[in-house]
């Protein structure tokens, strides 16, 4: 009886032992999760109370913030160039004093000078922000900026100095730089685009940059040199209107049309000078451009590589008179109608096999339009110690009746990058100066454009003659994370036309220019 009892009383102790263990677990998942919401409720009190100011700004700022929008799927990115540029010092400009050219004494009794933009100097070429967003799935929107394109005085556009960036008293020297200082464009591009509803195919409609040629439609951070050749900057315009592109073959065939505002001043227009950019039509005729490219030939593997050729023309008219009144030009209104046009032809190749890594680029380039210049005709031809005679003896500056103009040029340019050629895999696992080498790329341009013009001697009222400057460019890239985060190294080496009877001398107007690149 004894033992049973014994038994008994270690029976009901363990089981009371199991539910006291069990009670205690119970017990202890109760007494985390309690502190759990401590910690939690001393957490929130120990946030700050915000306000409405605090709930404006909450998201857009700090360290690992994402980019927030209201609507839609925002990327954000920007390009940042740093030239240090150093040209070769001369003392003298391109014009000089000579029977043919009717310079005034009395203005420039020497000829042109240059003045300290011949220094050696360090530029913030280009500072681009930009941001695009898909705010549907059939509509996306294209916004770039650049503060570097604010009105600077001095600085003109590679590769040619024919005034070493002075600012001219006498614009009729330099057609393609020349000019008293760059408009401020801190707005490039701002557009709307639709798409995804007619098939292989998406219409624009904003400021843009039309349809031109390659290198002008080219990202500005993936130039094979530090800038454009001067015939394809001459493309880089900005303008407003509308577009379609359609595309078939996998991209293989492309097209553009569209109809746009026309540009400010002249076709001829350097837009890194004098941009039209976003403005009221100073016409009322639009301008038609449209662009074909085709790549026969697109495989990155295989020996025949990757070929594309294309073709773009803008036609328009400027003026809306039959009879020429004397004095500047208003709005277009008192100037002859002329009919203007702008074409571009290139084509560029990169084989493979054997010789991938290499490439080739080439352009064409010609310019109509009524004026040379590339700025309004009371400046065009003759300002300052250049002014034209009509027969009578009488001053003017401009040319009183002048015929059109075909401002032309071209360029070719070759290279050769290690880290896309059959030697890349070596290099890039060999020594230090090995490694070093699969890095760089080598490259050469030759390049020649009409951008001198002077009043013909014989007919100054109407004739104009144009003359070609010519450069070669030789280049090195380093890449250290491709285009995002480059350094390009650029010699020119200019010759500039020469005619003694008309003042021309071929300036020393050669330029090292050294450019780190950001891209993101």
């Amino acid at each position: 009886m004894k033992l049973t009892s014994v038994a008994i009383c270690v029976a009901l102790f363990a089981l009371t032992g199991i539910a006291r263990a069990s009670s205690t677990a119970d017990d202890l998942k109760q007494e985390v999760e309690k502190l759990r919401k401590e910690i939690a409720q001393k957490q929130e009190s120990r946030a700050p109370i915000n306000g409405k100011v605090d709930a404006l700004v909450g998201g857009k700022y700090g360290p690992n913030t994402p980019v927030t929008t209201k609507s839609g799927n925002l990327e954000v990115g920007g390009l940042l160039q740093v030239w240090y540029m150093m040209p070769q010092k001369d003392k003298r400009g391109i014009f000089q004093p000579a029977p043919g050219n009717n310079i005034a004494s009395t203005v420039t009794p020497l000829g042109e000078s240059f003045s300290y933009e011949n220094n050696d100097t360090y530029r913030i070429r280009r500072t681009e922000l930009h941001c695009y967003v898909d705010i549907h799935e059939n509509v996306s929107a294209y916004i770039l900026m650049d503060p570097a394109r604010e009105s600077n005085l001095y600085y003109l556009p590679l590769p040619t100095f024919q005034l070493h960036n002075e600012v001219f008293a006498n614009p009729i020297t330099s057609s393609s730089l020349g000019g008293p200082a760059i408009r401020p464009q801190v707005l490039q591009d701002a557009y709307i685009n639709y798409h995804g509803v007619v098939p292989h195919h998406d219409f624009t409609i904003g400021q843009m940059i039309p349809p031109v040629g390659e290198e002008a439609y080219r990202n500005s951070g993936q130039l094979d040199f530090v800038e454009r050749a001067m015939v394809t900057a001459e493309n880089k315009v900005r303008d407003i209107g509308v577009m379609m592109h359609g595309t078939w073959l996998d991209d293989r065939v492309q097209y553009w049309v569209g109809a746009f505002n026309g540009p400010d001043g002249t076709i001829v227009t350097d837009p890194e000078i004098y941009e039209g950019g976003n403005r009221s039509s100073d016409k009322n005729q639009k301008d038609l451009a449209w662009r074909v490219a085709g790549r026969p030939v697109w495989n990155k593997e295989a020996w025949y590589g990757r070929l594309e050729f294309g073709y773009a023309r803008t036609d328009g008219y400027r003026g809306s008179d039959t009879t020429v009144t004397p004095g500047a030009p208003l709005n277009d209104l008192n100037e002859e109608e002329t009919a203007v046009n702008r074409q571009a032809a290139w084509g560029w190749y990169r084989p493979g096999d054997k010789v991938k890594g290499w490439w080739l680029r080439g352009e064409w380039g010609s310019f109509h339009d009524r004026y040379s210049s590339h700025f309004e005709p009371t400046t065009a031809l003759g300002l300052g110690g250049f002014q034209p005679q009509d027969s009578a003896g009488n001053t003017y500056f401009y040319q009183i009746n002048p015929t059109p103009v075909t401002v032309t040029g071209w360029y070719g340019s070759t290279g050769y990058k290690l880290s896309d050629s059959i030697f890349s895999e070596t290099l890039k696992n060999g020594n230090f100066i090995e490694k070093i080498l699969h890095d760089l790329e080598f490259d050469f341009r030759a390049e020649a454009f009409h951008n001198i013009a002077i009043e013909a001697p014989a007919n100054p009222d109407r004739q104009t003659e144009l003359f070609n400057t010519h450069a070669y460019t030789y280049g090195v890239n380093y890449y250290f994370k491709g285009h995002n985060m480059k350094m390009q190294a650029n010699y020119i080496y200019v010759v500039n036309p020469q005619d003694a009877n008309l003042g021309l001398r071929n300036i020393r107007d050669n330029v090292f220019v050294l450019s780190s690149q950001i891209m993101f």
